[in-house]
């Protein structure tokens, strides 16, 4: 079988309605001789942030010379991203050849089921060091939480899935807290609410809760985090992403004291400089900036980000999610774009432009290819204006 019809049978797999729980998992990676228990795991749940957190934390224990494996979804552009070894990504060759060993164990799992499997069972037999794994969703039932890892990591908590996780900020991070294991330190950026329902899992699990460390921009584009002065990141932009510097920061720094790694702050300070990760706060050109950006939560950042940018006026380029909340993301966006153009994914998931057009109180115009909005845009777009592509994650991946 070619690795192509692999991936085609696998996202076959894939359905909208997702179908959370463990026992499927631990049924296939009980057959594989479960790898996931000889690997050393970071383990990443969250609501935004997860996988820039995810890369800067890799960067930094491969500035510190490990062998760091990084399992991370959805993809950009291709499936190889999700699975990765110090910045190479899988290749086809070997998606042919780890589903090939795992299809005689697959009963009935599903898409991200067998791709974690895949992903662990890669990591194993390609002798990592560590493994960083971003939850799929949630956390209490996401397949990536069979994992006992040396540390547990949550960026922050917004309402996000509410039909699957709950819709109160409470019952959201109880599913996250889920990530917790039983003296395993947890390190958060949570707030509020949030925090105060992580403290009580941690306290339960007796797991050392480690809080952010606060950060400080400084005015030559450096920031500092407590005594680690000027530290810099050349290829992530937006200061959203020094919050997620610190949990990446704050998590090493439990590595360190609980696990004994030593790394110290040069090798931080630079694993932090050279992290990278596509499609967030990216700009294409001097006028087009692209992100990831595809729940309220991320929005509230991101348009608190390019209100700080100079621009005349903001050309909106949007997909979204049927399942976000599509009437709260346009009623923000409502204020802050002058003009819409409304796309749509090449996703079942992806909503109906002109189901997202009902919520719109600005002038917009329904291109339906995405490149096609884009290239539209662009033309349309003067010197002093601003081209914003934001809302999915998956239309940001057929632009890059």
């Amino acid at each position: 079988m070619e690795h192509k019809k692999i991936l085609k049978y696998l996202y076959s797999l894939d359905s909208s309605k997702v179908k959370l729980g463990l026992k499927n998992i631990k049924a296939l990676l009980k057959k594989l001789g479960n790898p996931e228990k000889r690997l050393k795991i970071i383990h990443v749940a969250g609501t935004n942030g997860k996988g820039s957190v995810c890369m800067m934390i890799s960067s930094i224990l491969q500035e510190a010379g490990y062998k760091v494996g990084v399992y991370t979804s959805p993809h950009l552009k291709k499936f190889n991203e999700r699975i990765r070894i110090n910045d190479r990504l899988i290749t086809d060759k070997e998606i042919l050849g780890y589903y090939l060993k795992i299809k005689p164990k697959i009963t009935s799992q599903s898409f991200f089921e067998i791709t974690t499997a895949m992903a662990f069972l890669y990591f194993y037999e390609k002798n990592v060091d560590f493994a960083v794994l971003e939850v799929g969703l949630g956390g209490r039932l996401d397949a990536t939480n069979v994992a006992n890892p040396l540390a547990s990591v949550i960026t922050n908590i917004g309402l996000e899935h509410t039909d699957i996780l709950g819709n109160t900020i409470e019952k959201i991070a109880y599913e996250k807290a889920c990530i917790i294991k039983r003296n395993v330190p947890i390190v958060t950026g949570a707030e509020g609410k949030a925090l105060d329902t992580i403290k009580k899992t941690a306290k339960k699990r007796n797991a050392p809760l480690i809080l952010n460390k606060k950060y400080k921009k400084n005015r030559n584009n450096t920031f500092n985090i407590n005594n680690y002065k000027n530290l810099k990141l050349n290829n992530l932009k937006g200061d959203f992403q020094l919050e997620n510097a610190s949990t990446a920061l704050t998590a090493i720094e439990a590595l360190n004291k609980f696990h004994n790694l030593k790394i110290n702050k040069n090798i931080i300070k630079n694993g932090l400089r050279n992290a990278k990760w596509e499609g967030r706060f990216e700009f294409l050109g001097r006028n087009i900036l692209i992100d990831c950006a595809h729940n309220p939560s991320g929005f509230e950042v991101l348009i608190k980000e390019i209100k700080k940018l100079d621009y005349k006026k903001l050309i909106l380029v949007t997909g979204l999610m049927k399942d976000k909340d599509i009437e709260k993301i346009i009623e923000m966006l409502n204020p802050v774009a002058d003009y819409f153009i409304i796309t749509k994914a090449k996703n079942e998931r992806a909503a109906e432009p002109e189901f997202i057009s009902q919520f719109i109180k600005k002038p917009f115009k329904i291109i339906k290819n995405p490149k096609n909005a884009l290239k539209y845009a662009k033309n349309i777009a003067d010197k002093k204006d601003l081209v914003l592509v934001a809302g999915s994650i998956y239309v940001a991946g057929e632009l890059l």
